[in-house]
């Protein structure tokens, strides 16, 4: 349990200092080029007092997502339920926490390219994931049939 949890915080300041260096290129690069593409929805920024504010709590946001993302392997750890189930339960269970934060907070729903590039980022992950917990799978599987001499 305890390993889980590191897992997670280490997950979450992953995912900050990730999106906090992606913000900031998003905002530079755009400068740089001559027309300002803010990284936050009008209707996020006005939640909050300030713009700063508001990219600060955007930060912790992408946070919880690494959170969760991380949190929910311990689903490719229930041997019973079977691969397809369990990546099935993990895409389920992590679009619970970033599915709410998308629509309902930064209400991406009004930029439809920014939706739509949102969600390819989250398919990009669920197949990395995927991935991730097939090659680890099948690794078992070969080690548990080499001890048994297969």
């Amino acid at each position: 349990m305890k390993k889980h949890l590191i897992k997670m915080l280490k997950s979450f300041a992953f995912s900050c200092t990730t999106s906090t260096v992606i913000l900031a290129l998003i905002e530079l690069i755009s400068t740089a080029l001559g027309h300002r593409i803010a990284p936050l929805t009008p209707e996020f920024i006005s939640y909050f007092p300030s713009e700063t504010i508001a990219t600060e709590v955007d930060i912790l946001l992408y946070g919880i997502f690494g959170a969760a993302f991380s949190g929910m392997t311990f689903i490719y750890e229930i041997d019973s339920l079977g691969f397809v189930v369990q990546n099935i339960i993990y895409c389920l269970s992590t679009s619970v926490v970033w599915i709410p934060i998308v629509t309902f907070i930064w209400q991406l729903w009004k930029y439809p390219q920014a939706l739509i590039c949102t969600i390819i980022g989250f398919i990009v992950t669920y197949l990395i994931m995927t991935i991730i917990a097939y090659n680890t799978a099948r690794k078992d599987i070969t080690d548990v049939n080499r001890m048994l001499g297969n």
